[in-house]
């Protein structure tokens, strides 16, 4: 069977296709078939478009996988607002079309370069592949498809995204929870999303104003974060929203006209004048319910807004009581939903000694990580458009190492893309992976620290509640979560922790574990000798490697390679030192070199002028470092009480910092 071609039930006369873009379309027929073919007005302009289905060969070489929207243009200024465009058809069409790909016939006739240079200002954009009209004008169009196809592809790493996902390109994994949230739109009720700092609910509540607008409905998406929003007071942030809805609706319903809303909003008249205009917005345009999205709530909520009006004053109070009292008085009129990291807003019952107008108003519902399907389906797909072929086992070392949080994940990916060979396809394997992750671990330490730093700011006692669980003190675990069952509930909620069938808790990110267990303050209480043996040893051992390399880099840096050995032996004693001799500096302070941490401490302190800017306390720095070096219980076979325990590991963790201090 013939795979390239026009359908037979496909006629671009029929479809209104002029003869231009007929023959465009025509040419693409010897590398594709062409499956379904339209013209259409929208918004004023004229498009044609055809579905390309690719070939066997297309499908194995740019790993497409459903198929492929061409859109023409013939206007000779582009304009981006071709884009909604192509989202409505991606919407329209989603079960048929890739939606990553898509091929842009242009009358313009810089086309290429335009949608290069909005490629590389927003990363998010897909993957277009750009034609001008008159490029069909030349010899041979085929082999220019074939190459324009091969430049587009590969080149870009479509997993480097730091930003919310302002479209459905890169979306995966929260579908079911967009439908959750719009139905509880359309039911009339309010509702929250919570979660970690980069887990992705900006990017969810983007795909739901996406959902409303594609279906003709109405959404304000206020961002508290904007100073020009919380810097404001409550009852000209009425009047903000207002405004931020109108302007909405005027996008989606250009032809319907303005209306006068309210002025000069005050605070005897906000209240009045927001349910007023609510109403004449919600009588003008389509009569369905209006959604006000709040995202990064905490920017408005007291105690923890940047703003003291927000923070100390009853602006929360007012401008809640506010919205309550419309909401309720005006059923179908509009319902809001409240996002950010921390639901202390409707967890609080008293503010300033009144009643906290919405609390238990709203169940918070925080966002889930990923399961190993949506890891799966996320990393494979875009790794395809990028000739990247992850082995299966990728996937599950991902989900568990980062616990499947979509954001940690991708930036993994774009360092594997960036690692890897310029020829593609090519195979990312499983033991590529497994010998690079603590690389990865430290390209993300930035990114987790943030991550964690919610709990440290806002949940103290969850956070010493996590630290306990993963250092392994279970019996103060239980104890501290037995106090509340918010704080267990909310480490549930933020996907940190979960109970197995045997009801022992873990963590579920192992990159959060990892992080906690080399920065906790807080010291692990042992029953067992061989427990005590073990820690020690451990930081220990980590300790001598720091050291040895902090010792080399001085002696490079002040006396180099030859002259820095010679200085460094006149501390070993003689039958050692011939030994030593051999090998070049870099050898010594390597497996290969026979030196003890007794010589380390001997030439820092001899020579301490050297090191006195990394450890700052000569006197702490050799009490420490005495300690570390006589309490090696491994070494002597002995036990250790706690305070002793606890005093050693203070020793070796403030030798460890300053080591890391001068080695970052």
């Amino acid at each position: 069977m013939k795979e390239t071609g026009i359908h037979p039930n496909v006629s671009l006369n029929k479809a209104g296709i002029r003869h231009t873009e007929q023959s465009i379309i025509k040419h693409f027929s010897n590398l594709f078939s062409i499956s379904f073919a339209k013209s259409h007005n929208f918004k004023g302009a004229w498009y044609n478009f055809a579905f390309l289905k690719p070939t066997k060969e297309l499908r194995e070489k740019y790993r497409f996988q459903n198929e492929m929207l061409l859109i023409a243009t013939s206007y000779e200024n582009f304009d981006t607002r071709t884009f909604d465009y192509v989202d409505k058809l991606m919407f329209e069409y989603q079960n048929r079309l890739d939606k990553l790909c898509v091929i842009l016939i242009s009358g313009d006739k810089k086309i290429k370069t335009k949608i290069t240079s909005l490629a590389q200002q927003n990363p998010e954009t897909r993957i277009i592949i750009p034609f001008s009209y008159i490029d069909f004008f030349k010899s041979k169009p085929e082999q220019l498809i074939n190459q324009r196809l091969k430049e587009f592809f590969y080149g870009r790493d479509l997993f480097a995204f730091e930003s919310p996902l302002q479209n459905d390109a890169y979306f995966y994994g929260r579908t079911e929870t967009v439908q959750f949230f719009y139905d509880k739109y359309k039911s009339g009720e309010n509702s929250g999303l919570f979660g970690l700092r980069k887990i992705g609910k900006t990017s969810v509540l983007y795909a739901l104003k996406r959902y409303l607008s594609l279906r003709g409905e109405n959404a304000a998406f206020i961002d508290c974060q904007e100073p020009a929003f919380h810097k404001r007071r409550w009852f000209e942030c009425l009047e903000f929203i207002v405004n931020q809805l109108l302007i909405e609706v005027n996008n989606s319903f250009p032809k319907k006209g303005n209306i006068k809303l309210n002025s000069n909003y005050s605070e005897k008249d906000a209240s009045i004048f927001f349910e007023e205009d609510l109403k004449k917005i919600y009588n003008t345009y389509k009569k369905s319910r209006l959604l006000l999205i709040f995202d990064e709530i905490e920017n408005i909520t007291f105690d923890i807004s940047p703003t003291e009006h927000w923070n100390k004053d009853n602006d929360f109070i007012l401008f809640w009581q506010s919205i309550r009292a419309i909401y309720q008085k005006n059923q179908g009129l509009f319902s809001f939903i409240i996002a950010g990291v921390n639901p202390k807003t409707i967890e609080t019952g008293l503010i300033n000694s009144f009643d906290n107008p919405i609390y238990r108003m709203i169940t918070p519902n925080y966002l889930k990580l990923f399961n190993h399907t949506n890891v799966s389906d996320m990393v494979k797909n875009i790794g395809n458009y990028m000739g990247l072929d992850f082995d299966e086992e990728i996937i599950t070392f991902l989900t568990d190492d980062f616990g499947g949080h979509p954001f940690l994940i991708r930036q993994v990916c774009s360092k594997i893309h960036q690692e890897t060979s310029s020829r593609r396809p090519t195979r990312v394997s499983k033991f590529y992976y497994k010998e690079r992750i603590e690389d990865f671990n430290k390209h993300l330490a930035d990114y987790v620290e943030l991550i964690v730093d919610v709990l440290k700011n806002w949940y103290p006692i969850e956070f010493e509640l996590l630290e306990h669980l993963v250092i392994g003190n279970i019996e103060e675990f239980e104890k501290i979560s037995s106090l509340s069952d918010k704080t267990i509930n909310h480490l549930i909620g933020y996907n940190l922790i979960e109970k197995s069938d045997n009801k022992v808790y873990h963590v579920k990110i192992n990159a959060v574990k990892n992080y906690i267990l080399e920065h906790t303050k807080i010291q692990q209480s042992y029953s067992r000798i061989e427990d005590k043996w073990s820690s020690i040893t451990k930081k220990r051992n980590s300790l001598e490697l720091k050291l040895r390399s902090v010792l080399k880099l001085s002696l490079r840096f002040k006396f180099g390679q030859i002259k820095g050995k010679s200085e460094f032996l006149k501390i070993v004693e003689e039958k050692r030192r011939e030994r030593l001799n051999i090998l070049n500096l870099n050898e010594i302070f390597s497996d290969k070199g026979e030196i003890y941490f007794l010589d380390i401490q001997k030439y820092i302190s001899k020579n301490w002028s050297d090191f006195e800017k990394i450890f700052l306390d000569k006197k702490k720095f050799e009490i420490y470092i005495d300690l570390s070096n006589s309490n090696r219980i491994d070494a002597h076979a002995k036990d250790m009480n706690q305070e002793d325990m606890t005093i050693t590991i203070s020793a070796l963790n403030w030798l460890t910092e300053k080591c890391n201090n001068f080695l970052e």
